[in-house]
């Protein structure tokens, strides 16, 4: 059983790299992993070069579930949602490039921020439109609700939806005004937004005040990332420690997870490794690229490589989301610094279910009703598809 105590010292919360001074409650979960030997049906998989037309994506930039298990995968480089249904059929699609009602902008390429409401609602960040549209289950545009302001350029890439059934949460929402100075549009904290879309024009609420760290590491800056919980509550890590962090649907901090795992110091070794690692990738991105602009971009991209400051840490935890039930699935480093590492499965209120290995299963990019999860993979052919698998009882 995890041991639990009623309020956390102040040098232990400043540790864990929270504003916040107290919580109701940490738990302290084991330290040793219990591995976790499981199976995962796959149900289906769509996307194939050589499939129906319907399923040739350019790119599947996110995918989501609606409450009667429908899939809607996001192909951004073919401006359409296709929606699947729970026996992997095409059901429709929906959305195309244009200046209309319920069409994406060419400069909406690759940033687009997408999600599905559990009603079957489709809401799509078009940032050449500076707006959300909204599709019905039906595919049916809706309306389009504006973001508020005028600064040039307004991404949002990664949203999740709330759990009250109208709005999105994102800790991803990144501005860019020349006539705003750094210190004046950047806060002493990363929020976590709770988007509201019920009006004409969105209400970004800022509902958790996240630890920001020093500086502007571009290597191993502790991840900001956040999830929604079924009675409308939040978890999210901020910190290079092990800190899954439970809140309520107002953002007050109620229940700190942890394990006794501890972040790696960032030796010169480990910077000299993550530089060549960064660059390699630029230049494969460069090596299989057509566009006339790519050199100009890699060129960038090295010198942008060659001056990042680094966080004096490897945090442990790179990422973590929620499963439709509840789950939290928080993923961790592997043995290389920036490599994935094994799955930890816990409930919110604090019991530690197991630990899915490293290369067992990928984090699911969306988890749906019924256990249903999907993954985003590419095929041999490095052509776009998603499988779609059921998760076991005990980890949903």
């Amino acid at each position: 059983m995890p041991h639990a105590r009623s309020q956390l010292a102040l040098g232990i919360f400043l540790a864990l790299g929270s504003p916040a001074l107290f919580a109701q409650e940490v738990i302290e979960l084991p330290a040793e992993d219990r591995i976790l030997e499981l199976e995962f049906e796959e149900l289906y998989r769509v996307g194939s070069v050589s499939g129906d037309e319907w399923e040739v994506f350019g790119r599947v930039s996110a995918v989501g579930f609606s409450q009667s298990g429908e899939l809607y995968a996001m192909d951004d480089q073919g401006a359409r949602i296709v929606m699947v249904s729970r026996e992997g059929e095409f059901v429709r699609e929906f959305g195309r490039l244009g200046d209309g009602p319920g069409e994406f902008s060419e400069s909406s390429n690759t940033a687009v921020g997408f999600t599905v409401l559990r009603d079957g609602r489709a809401v799509v960040f078009d940032p050449g439109h500076r707006a959300f549209q909204l599709f019905g289950p039906d595919g049916e545009f809706r309306r389009r609700v504006r973001m508020p302001g005028d600064a040039m350029s307004l991404i949002i890439r990664t949203m999740a939806p709330a759990r009250d059934g109208q709005n999105v949460i994102t800790t991803n929402l990144s501005v860019f005004d020349p006539e705003s100075s750094s210190d004046d549009s950047e806060p002493p904290f990363r929020p976590v937004y709770r988007l509201v879309l019920t009006g004409d024009e969105a209400v970004p609420d800022t509902v958790i005040e996240a630890w920001r760290p020093p500086g502007d590491p571009g290597a191993f800056g502790p991840v900001l990332a956040a999830g929604a919980l079924p009675d409308g509550g939040l978890v999210y890590t901020d910190s290079s420690a092990y800190a899954i962090k439970v809140a309520t649907r107002s953002g007050e901090l109620t229940r700190v997870l942890t394990r006794p795992l501890l972040p790696e110091a960032v030796t010169s070794r480990i910077r000299d490794e993550e530089i060549e690692r960064q660059l390699e990738e630029v230049e494969e991105r460069l090596a299989g690229s057509s566009d006339p602009l790519a050199e100009v971009r890699a060129r960038l991209g090295r010198r942008r490589i060659g001056n990042m400051e680094f966080y004096h840490e490897v945090p442990v935890v790179r990422t973590l989301r929620t499963s439709w039930e509840g789950t939290i699935w928080v993923r961790r480093r592997g043995d290389d610094p920036a490599g994935d590492g094994p799955i930890d499965v816990l409930t919110p209120d604090g019991r530690y279910i197991g630990t899915l290995p490293a290369g067992v299963i990928e984090m699911p990019d969306a988890f749906g009703p019924d256990g249903l999860a999907a993954f985003r993979e590419r095929d041999e052919f490095d052509v776009s598809r998603v499988v779609v698998r059921r998760l076991p009882a005990a980890v949903r």
